[in-house]
């Protein structure tokens, strides 16, 4: 058995090294990252500039109003704004005045002063801001004057309606609301602790639909290739050479464990490339717009400020299994390659791994694996040691914090053992099919062959 590995670091070397000085495989890549790294950050900058920016409010300039009042109820002090807190309006000195005319002409004496025009409107009072003919500022700046009025006439209105300073102060009392929320044991939950919970429940849903259309395409997009690889040497005619210098199942782990490296470096360094360009756009809003409402910033932010959401071993041996099951189904591609006799034949002995993912997710589906909000139930643990359904959910409660390290890592290494055997299969069934002509055998044709030739 020691005979049948001897030869795979070789083979895993001369492969990694034909892949990696492929040009337009390296082309491909660093284009893609680029791409990825550029996009999103821009897009995310363009559309908080297509936005506008948020309206800043000028500095008051203003330091007297004159007010004329000129509705039918009681003039009211308008002094009181001042106590408000509100920065740059807590200095104003207000005066009533008997008429528009009396507040213009005592304006035109304080350069940084207005007249304040208090009216009966058809909906209510209507309040109108004029500056002097000498003011000392232009009449723009005092749109933020006219924005503070519009928030705190309330203030105005209410006394206006005869309601005194205790009753003004119980109808404009905030009310605060508290909830606590049970967590597992009878524990009441930190308000901080409540949002990690339902960040997790949010993800509970969406983790296992990421991951498992992830791996889904990973598999689609490159065990085609892995496939091909395998069957190269057959049509480039050294299959005979290559078997004197190497066994068949050193030849085949050495090949898949190479692509399957490849193609590893290239997703995670897209995925870096990505990640980096969110950060990168985070950024760029921010410097676009300190005050920025976009959900998928304050979405992101967020999540940075939830300490504890996944445990880093969780998240190793989340990834670790992920790599796992790729390599899974790269060893199911590798028996496809090793059964075609031509690229043509791919189709339809690739039906293997493919079936193989299809048949996983739907048990995963129908036997309640995507329910992680009841993954305690028990009912679902038999998918946690089956590799091909184990790669699909057991990374998500890996991350969730819904099994123990030692199950991902038993998971982890059955999941390793069963592509491994896949392999070594893959290996006979290689150098079984050397000298074979003809259409691709049939899964019971092939085990027949299998067992005539122990």
């Amino acid at each position: 058995m020691k005979n049948q590995w001897k030869g795979v670091g070789k083979v895993f070397a001369f492969t990694f090294r034909h892949k990696w000085n492929d040009r337009r495989w390296r082309m491909a890549t660093i284009l893609v990252a680029v791409l990825l790294a550029l996009l999103p950050a821009g897009i995310m900058a363009l559309v908080e500039l297509a936005s506008g920016a948020p309206a800043v409010e000028s500095e008051n300039p203003v330091t007297q109003i004159f007010v004329a009042d000129e509705t039918d109820t009681a003039p009211v002090d308008w002094n009181q704004l001042n106590g408000l807190g509100a920065e740059g309006y807590t200095q104003i000195q207000y005066t009533l005045c008997d008429s528009p005319e009396q507040a213009r002409q005592q304006a035109e004496s304080f350069p940084h002063s207005a007249v304040l025009l208090v009216e009966q409107g058809d909906t209510g009072l209507s309040l109108t801001l004029l500056s002097p003919e000498n003011a000392a500022y232009p009449a723009d700046e005092l749109a933020g004057l006219e924005q503070f009025f519009a928030r705190n006439s309330t203030w105005i209105l209410l006394e206006k309606a005869g309601l005194d300073a205790s009753q003004l102060t119980a109808l404009t009392a905030s009310v605060e609301s508290t909830q606590q929320v049970q967590g597992e044991g009878g524990q009441t939950l930190t308000p901080q602790q409540q949002q990690i919970e339902m960040v997790r429940m949010v993800f509970s849903v969406a983790l296992p639909f990421v991951l498992i259309m992830a791996l889904y395409f990973m598999v689609l997009f490159y065990g085609q290739g892995v496939a091909n690889n395998v069957l190269m040497e057959k049509n480039a005619k050294l299959m005979d050479t290559l078997l004197l210098a190497v066994r068949p199942t050193a030849l085949v782990l050495g090949k898949v464990f190479a692509l399957v490296c490849t193609r590893l470096f290239q997703l995670c360094l897209w995925v870096a490339a990505l990640v980096g360009s969110f950060g990168a756009g985070c950024a760029l809003v921010k410097m676009v717009n300190p005050m920025t409402q976009n959900p998928l910033v304050l979405f992101l932010d967020g999540l940075g400020e939830m300490d504890g959401l996944f445990s880093p071993g969780g998240w190793a041996l989340a990834l670790l299994l992920l790599a796992a099951g790729f390599f899974l189904y790269c060893s199911l591609a590798a028996i496809g390659g090793a059964v075609a006799g031509k690229p043509e034949d791919l189709s339809s002995t690739n039906l293997l791994f493919t079936m193989a993912l299809v048949i996983s997710f739907f048990c995963v589906l129908y036997g309640g694996g995507m329910d992680l909000m009841n993954a305690g139930s028990g009912g679902m643990d038999w998918m946690n040691w089956v590799p091909f359904t184990s790669i699909l959910i057991t990374p998500s409660r890996l991350l969730l914090g819904q099994i123990p390290l030692w199950m991902g890592a038993c998971s982890l290494l059955l999941t390793v053992v069963c592509s491994l055997l896949l392999l070594w299969l893959a290996g006979r069934v290689y150098q079984l099919m050397a000298l074979y002509k003809g259409n691709p055998p049939s899964l019971g044709k092939l085990f027949g062959m299998l067992k005539q030739n122990k």
